[in-house]
């Protein structure tokens, strides 16, 4: 991923979810956009994952 090169998205949600996952990643040293990103890499690699192994397989047989 080039770090240099960022693009923003908006996600609505209701404020008390906003504020529990503020507090929460506050607690453990860290912010709100470095955790989303964390997630956002590993769904990405999970989604991603069976279509790589099922491709890994075919060229096995």
């Amino acid at each position: 991923m080039d770090e240099n090169k960022t693009v923003a998205i908006r996600v609505e949600m209701p404020p008390e979810l906003r504020n529990r996952f503020k507090s929460a990643v506050a607690r453990e040293g860290k912010n709100m956009r470095d955790v989303l990103l964390e997630f956002m890499e590993g769904y990405v690699k999970q989604a991603e994952q069976p279509k790589i192994e099922a491709s890994q397989n075919q060229n096995n047989t």
